[in-house]
């Protein structure tokens, strides 16, 4: 971690670059994040969607 002294002030032009790149980087697609989000809706509403399946065993199956 980079510790600066308080009374270090940016330059207008600075600022103003340093508060695109964040806009961008914020704006900026991430296909990785994306597929993850996908798949956890996907998985948390197939566990809603999905009735608890039962398996009975009978005596034939069971030997």
């Amino acid at each position: 971690m980079i510790h600066l002294n308080s009374d270090i002030r940016l330059t207008d032009e600075l600022e103003r670059q340093l508060m695109q790149e964040a806009i961008e980087e914020q704006m900026r697609f991430k296909p990785g994040k994306a597929l993850k989000n996908l798949f956890v809706k996907l998985n948390g509403s197939s566990k809603k969607a999905a009735a608890p399946v039962q398996l009975k065993r009978n005596a034939e199956s069971a030997a």
